[in-house]
């Protein structure tokens, strides 16, 4: 069965509500959505309920929703479910361990991102960083995804595109520094 295709079912049984697409699910993407919030929690049982509760969120979400691509839905679940996990474990131990999440490298372009609250701003938000990575080379939109969307480490990434880490830290860098002045260019923020 095509990928698509047995996405389209699974998300089918989810709307039928056949408990048995839970298992289904783990089965077939468990261990990708473990790799995303260890990622970010570095904590195997941390993340291992982090999974689960994805489960459980997605068992909530559809209905009403119908994802179109069921894998990048339980992703971008599992992210938020760790992210919290995170900043839940960090404000309980007042700045914690060694680790940085990723999205705190993008703190000074985004400066002031916290005034942002209102949906339909956030959504326009993420509209023109949609539209500036999409005029950016295939690899560094990828890089840039794994980053800041999947959390991957800087070694990770530079496995999988064949590159050093310099190589990649310089990359995510420059489009750091190209996004902020695109933000900057479209008034979401100004330069002191």
């Amino acid at each position: 069965m095509e990928e698509s295709s047995l996405e389209c079912a699974l998300v089918q049984r989810f709307l039928d509500r056949d408990e048995d697409v839970l298992a289904d699910v783990g089965a077939r993407y468990g261990s990708y959505l473990f790799t995303v919030a260890n990622n970010i929690l570095h904590n195997v049982e941390e993340s291992e309920e982090c999974v689960n509760d994805t489960y459980f969120s997605a068992w909530q979400k559809i209905p009403p929703n119908r994802p179109p691509v069921l894998l990048t839905f339980l992703a971008k679940i599992t992210r938020e479910n760790a992210i919290d996990r995170w900043r839940q474990r960090k404000s309980l131990k007042r700045g914690g361990g060694d680790y940085v999440l990723p999205l705190d490298e993008l703190a000074d372009v985004v400066a002031g991102s916290e005034m942002i609250t209102d949906t339909v701003e956030l959504n326009e938000l993420a509209a023109t960083i949609s539209k500036f990575l999409a005029g950016e080379r295939s690899v560094v939109r990828q890089v840039f995804v794994c980053r800041y969307f999947y959390c991957d480490t800087i070694g990770d990434i530079a496995r999988l595109f064949g590159r050093s880490e310099g190589g990649i830290k310089t990359m995510l860098h420059r489009t750091r520094i190209k996004l902020k002045e695109e933000l900057v260019k479209e008034g979401w923020f100004y330069e002191d």
